[in-house]
């Protein structure tokens, strides 16, 4: 028996840009069908990958096992959508895993006008986009009477709040173009929702919880630091020479080994290294589980240490 055993999940944000490499969301999608998910709905605005995705899905548990939806979730209407294909394909939905979201490089002291638009950008997605998945997520939980459960994805930065990423014995700014002023702001917001609906949900068994990630090898985050991206679709590595890991590597002082896959996982020269997205899976399927089924408006911080000091 599995953790998941036959529930039906939806994951947005769950293809990954640089096939062979899991994001958080693929990932998610993976470890909820080896726990024994009847059914996983895998949304995302990559139509190429994602339908690539759930074919090989479908291919190694079984058809109709995985299903891919064209979902951008900064409109409300392609979410309500996303949860009607959940319905009439599913019959119901029991776990949520609000996932999409991105990160900015505007500099806050800058250009005005670049500052307000990529906040424009940054809100549309990582607070109005978890939004509109939760409100339709357990609008469909509602209407079935599912006992159901929403994980939003924060971050390290809903739990502290930094402008840049810096090392704290040097100084030194180790991502000169990632201001992080917007991206807080927002990921803070994911946890206030949570506990929000936490409470208001209670009285409907539906659970509300967020994990917050430290720094994890995945594409995104290969994209946000490298400035000169092109299309990671191309990409057979998740190494860049744009950035030196070992240094980020090195906040997280966790010197254990991975779950797995730890040929990429940076370290840092003197301890520490940086997460795999099967650590942030694990916890998330648990916290969609029965397992947690008293876990409700938490927050777990999954960051190798990076926040315990």
């Amino acid at each position: 028996m599995g953790k998941l055993n036959d529930k039906v999940v939806v994951v947005t944000g769950s293809v990954s840009a640089i096939p062979g490499y899991d994001s958080i969301g693929s990932a998610t999608v993976r470890e909820a069908l080896a726990e024994g998910a009847a059914g996983v709905v895998i949304s995302d605005i990559n139509d190429e990958l994602g339908e690539a995705f759930a074919k090989s899905l479908n291919e190694q548990y079984g058809t109709g096992r995985a299903l891919y939806v064209h979902t951008d979730v900064r409109d409300p209407k392609d979410v309500e959508k996303l949860f009607d294909i959940t319905e009439k394909t599913y019959g119901r939905v029991d776990a949520v895993m609000a996932n999409a979201g991105v990160a900015t490089a505007e500099d806050f002291d800058k250009d005005p006008e670049a500052v307000l638009k990529s906040r424009k950008f940054i809100q549309s997605i990582n607070e109005d986009g978890v939004f509109h998945t939760a409100l339709y997520g357990s609008r469909l939980m509602i209407k079935h009477g599912t006992k159901g459960s929403i994980v939003l994805v924060s971050s390290i930065h809903g739990v502290v709040g930094r402008p840049k990423v810096v090392n704290p014995d040097t100084g030194d700014v180790l991502i000169d173009r990632f201001n992080l002023i917007q991206y807080t702001m927002g990921k803070h917001g994911v946890v206030g929702l949570s506990k929000a609906l936490a409470l208001q949900l209670a009285e409907y068994g539906i659970r509300v919880n967020t994990v917050n990630p430290g720094y994890i090898m995945t594409p995104l985050f290969q994209a946000a630091v490298n400035a000169d991206k092109g299309e990671l679709a191309k990409e057979k590595t998740l190494a860049t020479d744009a950035f030196d890991f070992t240094q980020l590597a090195a906040l997280h002082p966790l010197c254990n080994d991975p779950v797995e896959q730890a040929d990429i996982v940076p370290r840092g020269k003197f301890g520490g290294r940086m997460g795999v997205p099967v650590e942030i899976a694990k916890p998330a399927v648990f916290l969609m589980s029965d397992e947690s089924s008293f876990v409700t408006g938490q927050k777990l911080v999954i960051d190798g240490g990076y926040t315990a000091g």
